[in-house]
This record gives C-alpha cells, structure tokens and sequence, in this order.
C-alpha cells in the first residue's frame, strides 16, 4: 500500500520565531492538532507494519538539513496519532529518507510518501 499526504505552507524547523526549540508546548499541541485533522482528511489508510517513509520539502529557501528533518517530529507524532503507521521508531520506519526541491514561493509544501515493505 502507498500513502501520500500534501501539507501545504511551510512546516517549521529547529530555529526561527517559531520554530521547535523556541515555540510554547501549548503551540505544538495545536500544530500536531491541526496535522492531525489534515491528514484525517487526506487518507484512511492503516499501514500495519514496516514502512519506508519519504519526506520531501518544496521550498523557496532550502534549509539546513538537521532543521529539516526535524520538521518531520509533529508530523510523524500526527502519523501515529490517527493510526496512519503504527509507530515513527526505526524498527517500523527504516527507511527515512528526506529530500528538499527548490520552487516558488507560492508553491511551498511537503509531501509525506508511506510505502509498506
């Protein structure tokens, strides 16, 4: 089975205004809230076991990538949450593999590919 799930926007990293290290807990309640019902309603997929998981970035400016792949923390949690993947540790998602596209502004996103193996 393969998942694809479209988040529109930019996802925050490590750094920043609002990024992971800076933010209020109170504040990634409400994005894995969010995250959660955008992926409720993109897909009603179950992946029951090991997955590959592709983590990919559309954006206008790239990131370093630590900030990157820890943009992936809410998401994979929101993953977990509505029972997309049964869990994000690396006994069930082997392999995570990120990459990062350049594009306009306007056209900022990441995509979120869930493969069984």
């Amino acid at each position: 089975m393969k998942t694809v799930i479209i988040i529109k926007g930019l996802i925050a990293g490590l750094n920043g205004k609002d990024g992971l290290m800076r933010e209020h807990f109170r504040s990634g309640i409400r994005k894995k809230e969010k995250y959660q019902k955008l992926i409720k309603e993109q897909t009603s997929n179950r992946h029951k076991g090991k997955v590959s998981i592709t983590y990919i970035g559309y954006k206008s400016v790239l990131m370093d990538w630590d900030n990157f792949a820890a943009s992936f923390k809410y998401l994979g949690d929101s993953l977990v949450k509505t029972g997309v993947i049964v869990d994000d540790n690396p006994k069930i998602v082997r392999p995570f593999i990120i990459q990062q596209i350049k594009c306009k502004r306007i056209d900022q996103r990441v995509e979120i590919i869930i493969e069984d193996l």
